[in-house]
């Protein structure tokens, strides 16, 4: 599930043509940090994820379905 996350967190970055660096810079964290999250390498807590998603103006239950798509699909 941790994959499909971090997966889906990219693409909604992507889909906001949103660079790594503006991310980062905007939560005032590295983005190694960012990229981690992105990468599955490092855990996210619900706070950071429920941050994100309102950063990128996405609701959480379309976020979770697209997660679950993606498990599914993999």
């Amino acid at each position: 599930m941790l994959e499909a996350i971090g997966k889906e967190l990219k693409i909604i970055r992507i889909r906001n043509n949103l660079a790594i660096e503006k991310v980062a810079l905007d939560f005032k964290f590295s983005k190694e940090t960012l990229r981690r999250y992105e990468n599955n390498a490092s855990g996210l807590s619900v706070e950071r994820l429920e941050e994100l998603l309102d950063y990128y103006k996405v609701e959480k239950d379309i976020f979770f379905k697209n997660v679950c798509e993606y498990m599914h699909n993999n």
